[in-house]
């Protein structure tokens, strides 16, 4: 089994329903602009209950990021300093589904809180195998948004810091 089905598998307490493909058009980009620190990530999951394993439907989160978790994005209209994404978030070959990303907010360089606003039909948070970056990807296709640094790590828990 690989890291990517363990880590779903832990972080849904259930099998993947499917495992696919995204297109071969799909990559990840290898710079991004680097927007501020995170400051939060807001997601939608169905994943059971991680206490009693009791299967609530589609709970949204809100998981606030420790010190040093930054956010990064691949549009055109953001502003920052342009950053090399490392190889281990590019180079994978495997991405976990969380749920459904609903947004993220970050401190931009100007200590000004920002929102990444995301609109419907909502992308979907992954994170690598390893747990430590998170991704949103819009229909499979297209990479919004990076966020990754300090202590992040996805566990069969949560996301946590």
């Amino acid at each position: 089994m690989s890291k990517a089905v363990k880590l779903y598998e832990g972080f849904h307490k259930y099998e993947p329903r499917s495992i696919g493909e995204f297109p071969t058009s799909f990559f990840v980009p290898q710079e991004a602009v680097w927007v501020g620190l995170a400051k939060n990530v807001m997601y939608r999951s169905e994943k059971l209950d991680p206490l009693t394993y009791e299967d609530e439907g589609a709970i949204d989160y809100i998981h606030e990021h420790g010190a040093n978790v930054k956010a990064y994005r691949i549009d055109g209209d953001a502003e920052g300093p342009i950053r090399t994404v490392p190889k281990w978030i590019w180079g994978v070959q495997e991405l976990v589904c969380l749920g459904q990303c609903l947004g993220f907010e970050y401190i931009d360089h100007d200590s000004k809180k920002c929102e990444g606003v995301v609109q419907k039909p909502f992308p979907d948070l992954y994170t690598t195998p390893d747990g430590r970056a998170l991704l949103v990807i819009q229909g499979r296709k297209t990479v919004l948004a990076l966020l990754w640094g300090g202590k992040l790590n996805v566990e069969p828990r949560g996301i946590v810091h």
